[in-house]
């Protein structure tokens, strides 16, 4: 219960709001929405025009829209900039968390036997909570679920240590042990602060904004100029949804087709369990 508490601590981590798919089907409806209702706007506006006998400008609008386009494509290189970021700290997070568990392991080797085994014993249970499970910290609860598991493993950690580098433990090599088990714990944080995504709601909503603005302002120049909404519209539209998806990828890490590697924790865990097995 405790743990559970600790772990609904964490409520302030952003997550993202809608899973993948969700976002992909609010994307294939908005986008070209948009450019459908500029379409019709335009229109309107062409038909108050005719029917007043007003000259139509037709080069109105010519540079915002050029504009507009250069902002989003801005917007675009900065956001998937970001997701790169993103994705390279937490994969570098989970690359120096699994080199110091594997540290921790050796030293506590330096211990009597009895009290080794035991350390290291804690320090394997540790490694399995680490694995996020298939698909990830989707939601909330998943988030809360994932910390729990691994903060009641991680309390057992110091007092196992404390317990294993009593006398007669030399002062050096207690200190030495003790460092690494404080490290393996700040790995923890370190990690858990990669989760936290609250950049990637605010550029997703700049990006989409912009996006929506973009393709309102091409579907309003074909309606006011009097053409028809050709399929080279909804093909810029698509390219912007399949942009946006992989960003959106990117960004998760833990969702879709871009994911972390947990390779260097599974390497650690196999090298802990094949040495306790020995023992």
């Amino acid at each position: 219960m405790e743990t559970m508490a600790a772990a609904e601590l964490y409520e302030r981590i952003a997550l993202p709001a809608l899973s993948i798919p969700a976002s992909a089907l609010f994307l294939i409806v908005v986008l070209p929405a948009a450019a459908g209702l500029g379409y019709l706007v335009g229109k309107m506006a062409l038909r108050r025009a005719t029917a007043a006998g007003h000259d139509i400008d037709h080069s109105a609008g010519e540079v915002t829209l050029g504009g507009i386009m250069a902002l989003l494509g801005l917007i675009l290189a900065f956001t998937f900039g970001n997701a790169l970021s993103t994705f390279q700290d937490r994969s570098n997070a989970l690359l120096d968390e699994a080199n110091a568990i594997g540290t921790a392991f050796l030293r506590a080797e330096l211990l009597p036997e009895a009290e080794a085994q035991a350390l290291q014993t804690a320090l394997l249970d540790y490694t399995r909570t680490r694995l996020l499970p298939e698909g990830g910290a989707g939601s909330r609860e998943d988030l809360v679920a994932f910390l729990d598991r691994t903060l009641e493993a991680q309390s057992a950690l110091w007092p196992t240590m404390l317990e294993a580098t009593t006398d007669p433990v030399q002062p050096p090599i207690r200190t030495f042990v003790a460092a690494s088990v404080n490290d393996v714990i700040d790995a923890h944080a370190v990690r858990l602060q990669t989760f936290s995504v609250s950049l990637m709601g605010v550029t997703q909503t700049v990006s989409l904004s912009v996006a929506l603005v973009a393709l309102f302002m091409l579907g309003n120049r074909s309606g006011s100029h009097g053409r028809k909404l050709t399929w080279r519209t909804f093909l810029f539209s698509a390219t912007l949804l399949l942009v946006m998806m992989v960003i959106q990828d990117i960004q998760r890490s833990e969702q879709g087709f871009v994911t972390t590697d947990p390779t260097p924790l599974l390497v650690a865990l196999a090298d802990m369990e094949a040495v306790l097995a020995e023992e």
